[in-house]
């Protein structure tokens, strides 16, 4: 394992950075008579106990221009309508909201109600947690103080063994970048953690609401730096998944017992200890400009299972196709910089594939447009020494498959005897060259 540290000086031509925190409980009521249908895996999961509270954790960020929030929420998704909900209710600041895209809490898109063609979106509770978000946001605005930020990356052949990846190429964007933030007086503001991998690991027949390994994550990481942790989740497709990785349990020395909240715990407080340990180690960065842009862009959709979906209503009014059969979604880039750039993010409205992000996309026998163009790596556009990618970011679109890879038809890549998973839960092969050309056009200017 080793340590990328950045040590930069401070300059004053755009303002003095400052930061400020706030979380929010968004866990829902377990009411008789009215069940909370839980996301991800199958239909008529229904939770009958909370384990560990869900959150809306934010943090604001200011730096001589217009202040910045950006929102982490344990929920599977969060429509970019809902989303518009939450910025219309905090004024004077930019806001993103993004989502964990944890698999044991509600169901907040509609795709997991009782049955096929039932949506099991609560309205109310999708509405109380517009307002939990929009209040964690303005309690982050409200925080802001001067304050000193650090940066570092960990790379560890450890973090590639916490993910199994069950569709080819086997690609990871393991690394571990942590955003540090420190005030005057030496307290720990919040520290920010960008890791890749789905918060599943509790797996389909759980029926406890938990934000899963990010839970725990939490409570270890504020547990030794104090302030407040945050996950922002990054390129999680393909399926990047804990589901599967070998994780030993350092009790017993033996295998963690598979959808266990044993696993969880063990993954959850490893990555807050190797984050702590990087955010202990990393030495300050000076950041005096930040800067946020956004495009709303349309990508086609030919998913048929998208089209009945919305047909049917299950997402209750939202994402709504245009009339050329195209959803519309943001795009966004952040950068914090100094006398010399520091931090670029990405934000990408939906679940990326790994080697969207960092490279390594493969042309398969079989594959239906096995002469697309290769999309240009995500990072490989952000300029900056420490870049991030933020998945599932002001929306979520499912699944962001580099079109060469596309396998929808048969014969399938590697002579699977069936489709694919993620092509199912994809808007459409044209995804990845649309947010990326829109990426493009941002990080160029």
């Amino acid at each position: 394992m080793r340590f990328l540290l950045l040590l930069a000086c401070a300059s004053s031509l755009f303002g003095e950075f400052r930061a400020g925190a706030f979380k929010t409980v968004v866990t829902p009521p377990l009411q008789e008579g009215r069940p909370v249908y839980m996301a991800g895996f199958g239909h008529n999961r229904v939770a009958v106990s909370v384990h560990d509270d869900l959150y809306a954790r934010c943090l604001a960020f200011a730096a001589g221009q217009k202040p910045l929030v950006v929102c982490e929420v344990d929920l599977i998704g969060f429509f970019l309508d809902d989303v518009q909900r939450v910025r219309a209710k905090v004024a004077g600041a930019d806001v993103v909201v993004a989502s964990t895209h944890v698999h044991e809490g509600p169901d907040t898109m509609g795709l997991w109600g009782p049955g096929a063609g039932q949506s099991g979106i609560d309205d109310a509770y999708n509405a109380f947690v517009v307002d939990r978000i929009a209040e964690a946001a303005k309690g982050a605005l409200a925080a802001l103080e001067p304050a000193t930020p650090s940066l570092a990356v960990v790379h560890s052949a450890e973090l590639d063994s916490f993910i199994d990846d069950t569709r080819p190429p086997v690609v990871h964007d393991p690394d571990l970048i942590v955003l540090s933030l420190t005030a005057k007086d030496g307290r720990r503001i919040a520290t920010a953690v960008n890791w890749a991998n789905h918060p599943e690991t509790l797996g389909s027949r759980n029926t406890q609401i938990s934000a899963d390994y990010p839970g725990f994550f939490y409570q270890r990481l504020e547990a030794r730096l104090g302030g407040m942790a945050v996950l922002w989740n990054g390129a999680v497709g393909g399926m990047q998944s804990p589901l599967g990785a070998n994780i030993k349990d350092p009790a017993t020395g033996t295998i963690a017992p598979e959808n266990s909240f044993r696993k969880t715990q063990i993954l959850g407080g490893r990555i807050a200890d190797l984050a702590a340990d990087a955010a202990l180690s990393a030495k300050p960065v000076g950041i005096d400009n930040v800067e946020f842009a956004e495009r709303i862009i349309t990508i086609p959709v030919t998913n048929r299972g998208f089209e009945m979906a919305a047909q049917a209503d299950l997402y209750k009014g939202r994402k709504k196709t245009t009339a050329d059969g195209s959803t519309a979604a943001p795009v966004g880039l952040i950068r914090m910089s100094g006398s010399q750039p520091v931090l670029a993010i990405a934000l990408v409205p939906g679940e990326m594939y790994p080697e969207l992000s960092v490279g390594g996309v493969a042309r398969y026998a079989g594959a239906d447009f096995p002469d697309a163009p290769i999309e240009t790596p995500i990072k490989s556009m952000l300029h900056a020494p420490f870049k991030m990618l933020i998945g599932l970011a002001g929306d979520e679109i499912g699944y962001i498959i580099p079109k060469a890879e596309w396998d929808e038809k048969p014969p399938y890549l590697q002579n699977a005897k069936k489709a694919w998973y993620g092509e199912e839960n994809s808007v459409g092969p044209d995804a990845a060259a649309c947010i990326a050309a829109a990426l493009h056009d941002l990080a160029a200017k």
